[in-house]
């Protein structure tokens, strides 16, 4: 089974270019969506190298390389393999419509189907068509997307609450080892974990409600320090003599 296997290529030159690509049949997040990052959500266009992005299992880790390419989708085309997937506003956690292509790979919690089965799988987007009110359709004839790459494999937040599957781009990593932490659904156990989630009568494997909202990361400390003898701050008449706590430099009287 292919999931983003188009997106596996090792990418050089400049870090970010666009191409056509004939086909949709790939992976990649469509411009539009919005990626959780230390400031918040953020368009996954305006993504750049050394932006830290939210992982599922390594915290925020710096985004490496991006690539953007251009798709363009035959007006007769009607296979659900060639087209993305409409994820309708609220039919996750997603207060808007989120499109999702067919093979970018989408991270399922077994756990949570009753199968007798723990961990993350990953599968293709293009299967969960006809899940609930998702449905395979097209935003437009032509509209870019973006892949995402990391140092190594990550399972990335995007709106909805969904996480998504960025590969590293290498096939092997600088150890010289195969890095795969997340394993893959073949074609048969992906089928087995749909009709699941279809039996189950809700998404709750695949979208997160507690990762729909994920919170900024600030940037200066929020604890408080004590401030030099005599350093009062303002609003505060009097008491000179007593140190007090503040959190911002502005606070200081000179």
């Amino acid at each position: 089974m292919s999931v983003s296997g188009y997106s596996k290529r090792e990418v050089k030159g400049v870090q970010a270019f666009a191409e056509k690509a004939a086909s949709a049949r790939r992976g990649g997040l469509l411009h539009g969506t919005k990626v959780a990052t230390t400031s918040g959500w953020k368009l996954v266009e305006r993504l750049v190298a050394g932006d830290l992005v939210r992982t599922l299992d390594h915290g925020f880790q710096e985004l490496r390389r991006v690539r953007a390419d251009q798709i363009i989708v035959s007006g007769d085309e009607r296979r659900p393999e060639h087209l993305p997937v409409l994820v309708p506003s609220r039919a996750a956690f997603n207060g808007r419509p989120v499109w999702l292509m067919p093979e970018q790979g989408m991270a399922l919690d077994q756990g949570k189907l009753g199968v007798g089965i723990e961990g993350i799988s990953i599968i293709p987007a293009r299967m969960l068509s006809g899940v609930g009110r998702l449905k395979s359709d097209t935003p437009a004839q032509t509209f870019d997307v973006t892949s995402l790459f990391f140092d190594q494999d990550e399972l990335v937040f995007i709106e909805g609450g969904f996480q998504v599957y960025c590969p590293s781009g290498r096939m092997v990593s600088a150890s010289g080892q195969n890095t795969e932490p997340y394993e893959v659904a073949d074609a048969e156990h992906a089928d087995l974990l749909i009709e699941a989630v279809v039996s189950k009568g809700d998404i709750s494997a695949l979208a997160n409600p507690l990762a729909a909202l994920p919170a900024p990361i600030p940037t200066e400390p929020i604890f408080p320090i004590r401030p030099p003898l005599g350093i009062r701050r303002p609003g505060r008449p009097g008491r000179p003599d007593m140190p007090v706590l503040f959190l911002r430099s502005e606070w200081q009287l000179q």
